[in-house]
């Protein structure tokens, strides 16, 4: 059975009370494991229980340790079970994270964080692969990336993890600062900043200003990663980092190549053309000093996987991996159902982008659409993005006006504000072929009499809408 750490550990890390109903404590007691979840719970784990809206995890206390709890974290000594041993905490959440903290520095692994107002998880996989074949890599799951989930990644993260990967997501400001200060990046990277959760930050500003507390919890001598494409983002970070951290741009703009936006390490992709993906070459440049990296590819089509993927061969680079390794890594990467992943059939190409969306994604999304299958016929299936506030109904419309430069044969569009991004794409282009649809089963009915052998199809919406499951129907029907 393999030992975490000590109880006493435990117990200085999270500045417990220790109350002992069972009589064996201290250096005789070993963690093998965290949970907060009795139904998967294994024999010498040490249970932190939770409290939320709906549950209260002080309530299976008992149960975690019939299970084989060898103790508990609660919030008082009236939550101890009877026969067993307890650390008592004001804040049991805040427990948590102080322990992925101890544990953090404890296994001695390098840090990767990566956050963003889109594309996080993709970059975030695409580190992971590149890193994987050089080193013992354990990252974020899913989109366990908040206060609970970032804290248990890295709890579950074997002791002989060489780079650690963790996913930060927000809702409001102070939410990144305080993952970054549990996870103590060695490398943070910032994908960009654009109008997600602006229905609850209210401004760019506020995003970008949330965005930047990843900073706050560098390590001494860590470096920030940024889009420098985005001037919004880039020209912020480069007055604010402290003076003992480096800074590093990446761009599929040749404005950044030969630093001239004073960065001190600036990387340019550049000679890039869609393959069943991208081909592009990788040049990194120091002051004087520049290195070129030729011909990767990546699966995934457009210009912003391009830059994700330049992310990832960044931070590959900063740990000395092996590059020729980390470039195939990089060419067999496939993103999730639902990211931009292709499905090339034997009838037509579906880019199934519906896992999220937002303007930026969206963008995104027609850019890759129109890239993929040069001369085939180009169909936009859409849905609405939601969190916008009040902002809701002009970014619909210049969504619209986004998607309205590009010559795609039918855009099939549904949602609250589909009026708004109709009224966008006309404005560029008032000879497009829309076809506005009262809800996703009408999308359903029209695609299905619309689309045919030949044509490239990107369906694309907030998740809620249910388009991962349209695209899914046709990808399993071909």
């Amino acid at each position: 059975m393999t030992r975490m750490f000590s109880f006493d550990e435990a117990v200085a890390a999270v500045n417990g009370t220790v109350v002992n109903r069972k009589g064996v404590i201290g250096g005789t007691l070993f963690v093998t494991g965290v949970s907060t979840d009795t139904r998967t719970i294994e024999e010498g784990n040490l249970y932190i229980a939770l409290k939320g809206e709906n549950f209260d995890g002080h309530n299976y206390a008992a149960q975690a340790v019939q299970k084989g709890a060898c103790a508990v974290v609660v919030n008082s000594m009236s939550k101890v079970p009877d026969n067993a041993v307890g650390i008592v905490v004001k804040d049991t959440l805040k427990a948590l994270g102080d322990l992925a903290e101890h544990y953090r520095f404890k296994i001695g692994a390098k840090v990767i964080a990566v956050t963003g107002s889109v594309g996080k998880t993709t970059t975030r996989d695409m580190i992971t692969a590149a890193i994987s074949p050089s080193y013992k890599v354990w990252s974020t799951k899913k989109n366990l990336n908040n206060e609970i989930g970032l804290p248990q990644t890295i709890l579950s993260a074997p002791q002989d993890t060489g780079v650690l990967i963790v996913e930060m997501g927000m809702r409001g400001r102070g939410q990144i600062d305080y993952l970054t200060n549990i996870a103590h990046p060695d490398i943070a990277v910032i994908t960009n900043v654009g109008y997600s959760h602006i229905g609850i930050l209210g401004s760019r500003e506020e995003i970008r200003a949330a965005k930047c507390e990843i900073i706050n919890g560098l390590t001494q001598n860590g470096i920030l990663i940024v889009n420098g494409d985005d001037d919004f983002l880039f020209d912020h970070v480069r007055n604010i980092i402290p003076i003992n951290n480096g800074l590093v741009a990446i761009s599929v703009d040749d404005k950044l190549k030969g630093g001239v936006k004073n960065c001190p390490v600036c990387v340019n992709a550049s000679n890039v053309k869609e393959n069943n993906g991208m081909d592009f070459d990788v040049t990194v440049t120091m002051g004087e000093k520049e290195s070129t990296l030729k011909d990767v590819h990546i699966a995934l089509g457009g210009i912003h996987n391009v830059r994700n993927a330049c992310f990832a061969l960044m931070c590959a680079s900063l740990l000395n991996a092996d590059m020729d390794k980390t470039k195939k890594a990089l060419s067999d990467y496939a993103p999730m159902d639902g990211r931009g992943k292709t499905y090339h059939g034997k009838t037509y190409t579906i880019i199934n982008d519906a896992y999220n969306a937002s303007p930026e994604s969206m963008a995104a999304a027609f850019n890759n659409l129109d890239q993929t299958n040069p001369g085939s016929r180009k169909i936009a299936v859409l849905g609405g993005m939601l969190e916008l506030g009040d902002e809701t109904k002009r970014l619909h419309e210049l969504t619209g006006e986004n998607c309205g430069k590009y010559k795609f044969d039918k855009v099939l569009v549904t949602g609250d504000d589909k009026d708004a991004f109709i009224k966008g794409l006309k404005k560029v282009r008032p000879d497009a072929d829309i076809i506005s649809c009262k809800d996703t089963e009408d999308v359903r009915s029209n695609a299905l009499k619309l689309i045919k052998s030949g044509d490239t199809v990107l369906f694309k919406a907030s998740h809620s809408f249910g388009f991962e499951a349209l695209a899914k129907e046709f990808i399993d029907n071909d």
